[in-house]
């Protein structure tokens, strides 16, 4: 799902009431649509499903807001031709984050071991927490607050409003493992929108790290181990992304 077409129109800055309320509404409707259709399920169905329905609405979505068509609607969603060292720095990452799982090991967490449908999980985690999340947050939510705004404006911005989004993981997985997303959450905006911009504005950068991070659903632990090992995959997501912005733009070419 890669499209070289026609660069999309620049987005008009939101700034003043309308424009905000604009905004806000669309934000809304991918995010209530992306947070149900994930009732699917986390295997590759389920996630290439909520895609793909993520991703129709937020065609119309660009196309009531902007009146812009499907082709440069894609393109300005993140899904175009991405930079390569971008990518390469976000798999370099990617990396480094699932060494949560030795480091966990070595901690005595383990005994941890692969679900025997990893392959097809790792599927629906790239398709939902990769590319339909990254949509929402970043080929949506950021791409719009950076119009007219600084980098780290647009990314201040971003963050209320993805981590406001994990609210209801506090209801289902408890306080500290809710606040942990909160702010892994609102921490990886910065990282994840430098993925995103300096990848010519495309997905697959941010959407590698993502995926990285929740492929905890790809394992099984002990239960005495669920605790410890969520604080311990909180604070590898909280730093490791960060390391992002210490390779600078000139070497990334944007």
């Amino acid at each position: 799902m890669v499209t070289t077409g026609a660069p999309p129109v620049p987005d008009a800055p939101v700034r003043g009431t309308g424009p905000w309320l604009r905004f806000l509404a669309g934000f809304v409707v991918l995010w209530a649509v992306l947070q149900g259709v994930a009732a699917l399920g986390p295997g590759a169905r389920g996630g290439v499903v909520v895609l793909a329905v993520v991703l129709v609405v937020g065609l119309v979505v660009e196309r009531v807001l902007s009146g812009t068509g499907p082709r440069r609607a894609l393109r300005a969603l993140g899904f175009g031709r991405p930079a390569p060292r971008a990518v390469l720095l976000a798999a370099a990452v990617s990396g480094l984050v699932v060494l949560v799982f030795p480091l966990a090991a070595a901690l005595g967490l383990g005994p941890i071991t692969l679900r025997a449908d990893w392959p097809w999980l790792l599927v629906g985690a790239f398709a939902l927490h990769g590319l339909a999340e990254e949509l929402v947050w970043r080929g949506y939510t950021f791409r719009r607050l950076r119009a007219g705004r600084s980098f780290p404006h647009a990314a201040a911005w971003t963050m209320p409003l993805v981590a406001a989004t994990h609210l209801p993981i506090l209801v289902t997985s408890g306080l500290a493992v809710g606040l942990g997303a909160m702010a892994v959450a609102a921490v990886t905006s910065v990282p994840f929108a430098y993925l995103f911009e300096t990848g010519r504005g495309t997905l697959w950068a941010p959407a590698l790290v993502h995926t990285a991070i929740d492929s905890f659903k790809l394992v099984e632990l002990p239960v005495t181990s669920l605790a410890a090992f969520s604080l311990l995959l909180v604070g590898v997501s909280l730093l490791v992304p960060l390391l992002a912005l210490a390779v600078p733009r000139r070497v990334l070419g944007a």
